[in-house]
């Protein structure tokens, strides 16, 4: 395992990204028939979404669409300039219901990219190709998918002033970077293959910088899986091959050791032989700063238990039930609880404090070392007893009633 040496924040902030198709996101609403072929002749892409402005079950989906098309990066220049538009499917307007069919849209809201390809004789306007997005609906996925569609699929030799940039496309983006030597175009093209077959899924790139690659402690040729979204990198050393990097291609797609709680994998959370923690809070409301952070926080501690331990976020809008059926407060998020599928005992962590990984590390121990009353609220001011008997019961699992309404010092771990 080795330690990644962080460039300072300030640093990374200052970098001007300077691949070319990164600009200024516009957002249209409602466009008609006729500004919707006008989007298509003037850019190589526009990302469009089918949906309703007069159903209110779509609202929130309306909100996160423009928030994506607006969405800040921590670097300010990384805006993409492919086009935003909606299409109400269920409006006034003909020429938008009439576009609904042409895109065979029968369920909205449904966000569809089109890719317009040059004409065969270079003239202009040729054929529109059409991608389904199915991804999640939260603004900073929608955009990471634009970002990703924007880019070539293999981007490089990326500048040393820009590798900070790359690396940080989106808090949530999983960036692929290899560091080669520049005599070993073989790889290049080897990695060429594979950013070819999955760059909708994670962006591809490399540099040839000797410097940039021994300040991050790394032999040439490497390649790392920066995963933004908890920080447990993954490098592959020294020579490669294909399989070898859809090796690499494969773990960084897993979901992390900090995952995400859904009904329709409950099984996984009622595991006999673990604690499950759930950290609750709006993870399509929220800011993406607050999930992200915790992730980082959490995943070297929930690696370290994962033996005993699975740790999840859970949306606490649509598993509101569950977290009061734990005795949490649903007014102060993010909230944590335990629950031991086990003897069903529910333990608390006091909302009214800050998450760390500290003290959410003396609550697991203290709970598997048998030394936790059921339903005992840990926290900065929370008592501990020496020894606990078990005995006592305040906390329900949470399942039972949920009502859900549906379903940088940064490690590596070498492969």
């Amino acid at each position: 395992m080795k330690l990644l040496n962080p460039l300072p924040s300030s640093l990374a902030l200052a970098i001007s990204f300077s691949i070319s198709s990164l600009a200024s996101a516009l957002f249209i609403q409602d466009a008609s028939k006729s500004t919707f072929s006008q989007l298509l002749a003037k850019n190589s892409l526009v990302l469009t979404a089918f949906t309703s402005k007069n159903i209110d079950s779509l609202s929130a989906f309306n909100e996160n669409f423009r928030a994506a098309a607006e969405f800040k990066t921590e670097v300010e220049d990384l805006k993409i300039k492919t086009p935003f538009v909606t299409i109400d499917c269920a409006g006034a307007d003909s020429e938008e219901e009439d576009l609904c069919k042409k895109y065979d849209v029968n369920d909205y809201p449904t966000v569809r990219l089109l890719r317009r390809k040059e004409s065969g004789d270079g003239g202009g306007e040729g054929e529109v190709e059409v991608e389904r997005y199915r991804g999640k609906r939260t603004s900073e996925a929608i955009h990471t998918f634009a970002l990703f569609s924007s880019l070539p699929p293999l981007t490089g030799p990326i500048p040393p002033s820009s590798l900070p940039s790359f690396k940080h496309l989106s808090p949530t983006s999983t960036i692929i970077l290899a560091y080669l030597r520049p005599d070993q175009p073989q790889l290049v093209e080897t990695l060429r293959a594979v950013a070819e077959r999955h760059h909708r899924d994670f962006a591809f790139g490399y540099t040839t910088d000797m410097a940039s690659a021994d300040a991050e402690g790394l032999a040439m040729p490497s390649v790392v899986c920066y995963r933004n979204v908890d920080g447990d990198n993954r490098v592959l050393n020294g020579h490669f091959g294909d399989e070898d990097l859809e090796g690499l291609v494969g773990m960084c797609g897993e979901e992390g050791v900090v995952g995400e709680f859904s009904e329709r994998r409950v099984g996984e959370w009622m595991a006999r032989d673990k604690l499950s923690v759930y950290i609750f809070l709006p993870l399509s409301s929220s800011s993406v700063s607050t999930p992200s952070s915790l992730r980082h926080a959490l995943t070297p501690l929930a690696k370290k238990l994962a033996q005993y331990v699975k740790v999840g976020l859970a949306d606490a809008i649509e598993y509101s039930p569950m977290a009061t059926n734990f005795g949490l407060q649903t007014s102060n998020w993010p909230a944590l609880a335990v629950h031991a599928p086990l003897n069903d005992q529910v333990f608390l962590y006091n909302q009214d404090k800050q998450i760390t990984a500290e003290a959410v590390e003396t609550m697991l121990m203290t709970i598997l070392e048998g030394r936790a009353i059921a339903g005992q609220m840990f926290g900065e001011e929370a008592p501990e007893k020496e020894r606990g008997d078990g005995d006592g019961y305040a906390g329900r699992r949470g399942m039972e009633s949920s009502g859900a309404a549906g379903e940088e010092g940064r490690s590596h771990d070498e492969l």
